[in-house]
């Protein structure tokens, strides 16, 4: 009796074994289905945070590019509204000087600068508005029967050279001419016979000096007047008032533009006729 009552205790234990075996086993499975599974959404996981942040470093890329390209076309737009400025501006400058030379004056604004110049030196440059006559004593440019100018001139000479050939400028003409005492000349007769040599010798320095500061050499004109035309009556030992050179700056005259008609030569020897 007891043993198979033992008997039957240890048939139901192994069966209780098998049966817990079995559910252990699926259980084991199921865990690892869903491992599996998670290892799968990770792994996708993965590779979407792959693309997406690949997408965004092109994004940023792309981003960068665009504002660069903004800024390039916000430089150019500004390059763009400064020259239109700029011409506009010189546009108005130039309608306002062609309408001062069409009646035989010189612009506001160059009657300003060239006033400007000779406030800066009033002993020894003076100008007159009406006439575009700059008057330089020799004190300030030359030295007693010499053409060589002094340092002294370099300063006015530039600035108006600066003046004369600005863009709007070109329509001017510049006539410079030299005046002297009447004073013989006499440790520089070698190089200047008399004095209307010697005002023409420094009209010609002048006018170099304003070509070399960038004048058009073809704007300027020279001219010596000697000791012929004084400003003052000349005293004996020298008068430092006539000692001087003018320069005149007056609009360019307009150029009349002919046409030229072309004549049938072939014939022409035909209608000779003498001489009379």
């Amino acid at each position: 009796m007891f043993q198979r009552l033992t008997l039957g205790l240890l048939a139901a234990t192994a069966l209780t074994t098998m049966g817990c075996s079995t559910q252990n086993n699926r259980k084991y499975e199921a865990l690892q289905n869903v491992n599996r599974s998670l290892v799968q959404q990770l792994s996708d996981a993965e590779r979407d945070r792959g693309e997406i942040e690949q997408t965004l470093v092109r994004r940023n890329q792309e981003l960068e590019q665009a504002r660069g390209d903004i800024d390039r076309l916000q430089s150019e737009y500004d390059d763009l509204n400064n020259r239109w400025d700029t011409l506009a501006q010189r546009n108005d400058t130039l309608a306002r000087h062609l309408t001062a030379l069409e009646v035989g004056q010189l612009p506001e604004d160059m009657e300003s600068a060239l006033s400007g110049i000779a406030a800066s030196n009033p002993q020894h440059i003076s100008f007159d508005p009406k006439s575009g006559m700059l008057r330089f004593s020799s004190d300030l440019t030359f030295a007693s029967g010499s053409d060589q100018l002094r340092p002294t001139s370099d300063s006015p000479l530039t600035a108006i050279a600066d003046i004369i050939s600005s863009p709007t400028a070109v329509p001017l003409e510049v006539l410079v001419v030299g005046h002297t005492d009447d004073v013989p000349v006499t440790h520089s007769r070698q190089a200047h016979p008399t004095n209307l040599h010697l005002s023409v010798h420094r009209a010609i320095a002048v006018r170099n000096a304003l070509v070399k500061a960038g004048v058009d050499p073809t704007q300027v004109r020279v001219a010596g007047d000697g000791e012929f035309h004084p400003i003052v009556p000349n005293t004996a030992g020298g008068t430092a008032e006539n000692r001087r050179v003018e320069m005149y700056l007056v609009p360019a005259p307009k150029t009349e533009t002919t046409s030229v008609v072309e004549v049938d030569t072939s014939t022409q020897g035909a209608f000779d006729e003498p001489m009379k």
